[in-house]
Protein backbone atom coordinates (compact mmCIF):
# COMPACT_ATOMS: atom_id res chain seq x y z
CA UNK A 1 0.00 0.00 0.00
CA UNK A 2 1.17 3.64 -0.61
CA UNK A 3 1.84 5.95 2.00
CA UNK A 4 0.93 9.61 0.73
CA UNK A 5 3.30 12.33 2.32
CA UNK A 6 1.84 15.87 2.80
CA UNK A 7 2.87 18.86 4.15
CA UNK A 8 0.76 21.65 5.76
CA UNK A 9 0.51 25.22 4.48
CA UNK A 10 -1.97 28.42 4.81
CA UNK A 11 -3.16 29.71 1.90
CA UNK A 12 -5.36 33.23 2.09
CA UNK A 13 -8.31 33.86 0.22
CA UNK A 14 -10.21 36.94 -0.96
CA UNK A 15 -13.24 36.19 1.20
CA UNK A 16 -15.89 35.50 -1.73
CA UNK A 17 -13.24 33.38 -3.63
CA UNK A 18 -13.43 31.14 -0.12
CA UNK A 19 -17.68 31.15 -0.51
CA UNK A 20 -16.90 30.40 -3.72
CA UNK A 21 -14.82 27.39 -2.75
CA UNK A 22 -16.33 26.18 0.12
CA UNK A 23 -19.97 26.12 -2.05
CA UNK A 24 -17.99 23.93 -4.67
CA UNK A 25 -17.02 21.49 -2.26
CA UNK A 26 -20.10 21.47 -0.53
CA UNK A 27 -21.39 20.49 -3.98
CA UNK A 28 -19.39 17.70 -4.20
CA UNK A 29 -19.43 16.32 -0.71
CA UNK A 30 -15.86 16.59 -0.38
CA UNK A 31 -13.84 18.99 2.27
CA UNK A 32 -12.30 22.32 1.03
CA UNK A 33 -9.06 20.86 1.23
CA UNK A 34 -9.73 17.85 -0.78
CA UNK A 35 -11.34 20.82 -3.17
CA UNK A 36 -7.71 22.44 -3.43
CA UNK A 37 -5.77 19.87 -3.91
CA UNK A 38 -8.00 18.61 -6.35
CA UNK A 39 -7.63 21.83 -8.51
CA UNK A 40 -4.31 22.44 -8.06
CA UNK A 41 -3.48 18.92 -9.16
CA UNK A 42 -5.64 19.66 -12.36
CA UNK A 43 -4.39 22.84 -13.02
CA UNK A 44 -0.77 21.06 -12.67
CA UNK A 45 -1.99 18.38 -15.28
CA UNK A 46 -3.15 20.78 -17.52
CA UNK A 47 -0.32 22.70 -17.56
CA UNK A 48 2.00 19.71 -18.21
CA UNK A 49 0.04 18.04 -20.98
CA UNK A 50 -0.95 21.52 -22.86
CA UNK A 51 2.24 23.71 -23.65
CA UNK A 52 -0.23 26.59 -25.02
CA UNK A 53 1.67 30.05 -24.68
CA UNK A 54 -0.79 33.56 -24.88
CA UNK A 55 0.19 33.32 -28.43
CA UNK A 56 -1.63 29.85 -29.30
CA UNK A 57 -4.83 30.64 -27.22
CA UNK A 58 -5.06 34.30 -28.92
CA UNK A 59 -4.82 32.40 -31.95
CA UNK A 60 -6.77 28.87 -31.86
CA UNK A 61 -10.00 29.30 -33.46
CA UNK A 62 -9.42 32.36 -35.88
CA UNK A 63 -10.41 32.39 -39.38
CA UNK A 64 -7.84 33.14 -41.59
CA UNK A 65 -8.85 34.67 -45.43
CA UNK A 66 -7.71 33.08 -48.38
CA UNK A 67 -5.75 36.02 -49.09
CA UNK A 68 -3.93 35.93 -46.14
CA UNK A 69 -2.56 32.11 -46.97
CA UNK A 70 0.61 32.43 -49.49
CA UNK A 71 0.55 29.05 -50.64
CA UNK A 72 3.50 29.53 -52.96
CA UNK A 73 5.86 30.42 -49.73
CA UNK A 74 4.11 28.35 -46.74
CA UNK A 75 3.42 31.53 -44.84
CA UNK A 76 -0.07 32.53 -43.56
CA UNK A 77 -0.62 36.16 -42.09
CA UNK A 78 -2.08 35.71 -38.92
CA UNK A 79 -2.54 39.16 -36.48
CA UNK A 80 0.13 40.58 -38.16
CA UNK A 81 3.22 38.03 -37.58
CA UNK A 82 3.28 35.49 -40.34
CA UNK A 83 3.23 31.73 -39.76
CA UNK A 84 4.64 28.27 -41.49
CA UNK A 85 1.41 26.24 -41.63
CA UNK A 86 0.15 22.58 -42.22
CA UNK A 87 -3.38 21.70 -43.88
CA UNK A 88 -5.40 19.49 -41.48
CA UNK A 89 -6.66 16.89 -44.45
CA UNK A 90 -2.71 17.20 -45.96
CA UNK A 91 -4.24 18.73 -49.05
CA UNK A 92 -3.08 21.76 -51.22
CA UNK A 93 -4.33 25.22 -50.44
CA UNK A 94 -8.00 25.90 -52.16
CA UNK A 95 -7.35 29.89 -52.91
CA UNK A 96 -11.19 30.42 -52.40
CA UNK A 97 -11.34 28.77 -49.26
CA UNK A 98 -10.87 30.48 -46.01
CA UNK A 99 -9.30 28.27 -43.02
CA UNK A 100 -10.41 27.40 -39.51
CA UNK A 101 -6.67 27.46 -37.05
CA UNK A 102 -7.07 24.32 -35.41
CA UNK A 103 -3.90 24.09 -33.48
CA UNK A 104 -0.40 26.11 -32.81
CA UNK A 105 2.79 24.55 -31.85
CA UNK A 106 6.14 26.84 -31.91
CA UNK A 107 5.45 29.00 -34.97
CA UNK A 108 3.44 26.57 -36.93
CA UNK A 109 0.02 26.22 -37.50
CA UNK A 110 -2.16 23.66 -38.81
CA UNK A 111 -5.30 25.06 -40.38
CA UNK A 112 -8.19 23.17 -41.64
CA UNK A 113 -10.64 24.00 -44.54
CA UNK A 114 -13.89 25.77 -43.88
CA UNK A 115 -16.88 23.50 -45.30
CA UNK A 116 -19.11 25.94 -47.30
Amino acid sequence: MKTLSTKMTTIRFPEDVYEKLKEQAAAKHISINQMVVESVEQLLEDSQTNSSTMESRLILNQVVAPDKIFADSGLVLVNGIYYRYLTSDNQSIKSDTAYLIIEATGNILTIKPIQK
